[in-house]
C-alpha cells in the first residue's frame, strides 16, 4: 500500500502542513518562500543569499528574485560584506522581524496541531528519526 512508503507520507506530511501555514500566512501579505525567509532570518540574521538559500532549500536565482522582492517591501535590507564587495548580509527590518515572530508563531501552532496526543518523547524521537532520513537523502543527492 502507498501508505506505507516513505516517499508518499512525506509528500502527504509536506501537504497538509504547508497548506495550514500558507493559509495563515497569506492573510500576512506575503509571498510563497518568503516566510521560510523570515523564520530562517529570525534565527540567524545576518546571512548571506548563498545561506538562505541552502537553509531554505531554495535555488539560487529564486532566493535573489524573493530577497529583491522582499527589500521592495522593506521586511529585509542587505549590508556590504566587508572584505568581498561582491556579498552581503540579509537583515530584518522592523516591519520583516515583526512578522518573522508571526510566521514562526503559525509554524509553531501548526506543528503542534500536527503533534496532538503524542507524547513530548515520541515527538523527539520521530524528529531524530526525520532529521537521519533528511542527512541520508542529503548525501545522496550530492
Amino acid at each position: 500500500m502507498l501508505d506505507r512508503e516513505l516517499h508518499v507520507l512525506l509528500r502527504k506530511g509536506f501537504y497538509y502542513s504547508n497548506r495550514a501555514i500558507l493559509q495563515q500566512i497569506l492573510a500576512l501579505g506575503l509571498f510563497p518562500g518568503q516566510p521560510k525567509i523570515l523564520e530562517f532570518l529570525l534565527e540567524k540574521d545576518g546571512a548571506m543569499a548563498k545561506e538562505i538559500g541552502e537553509g531554505c532549500v531554495i535555488d539560487k536565482s529564486t532566493i535573489a528574485n524573493l530577497l529583491v522582492r522582499m527589500e521592495r517591501q522593506n521586511l529585509v535590507y542587505r549590508k556590504g560584506h566587508p572584505s568581498d564587495k561582491r556579498a552581503s548580509h540579509i537583515y530584518l527590518t522592523e516591519q520583516g522581524r515583526a512578522l518573522a515572530k508571526q510566521v514562526k508563531a503559525i509554524c509553531i501552532d501548526v506543528d503542534t496541531k500536527a503533534f496532538r496526543g503524542i507524547p513530548p518523547d515520541e515527538q523527539q524521537q520521530f524528529l531524530h528519526t526525520l532529521r537521519l532520513l533528511i542527512t541520508n537523502l542529503e548525501e545522496e543527492s550530492e
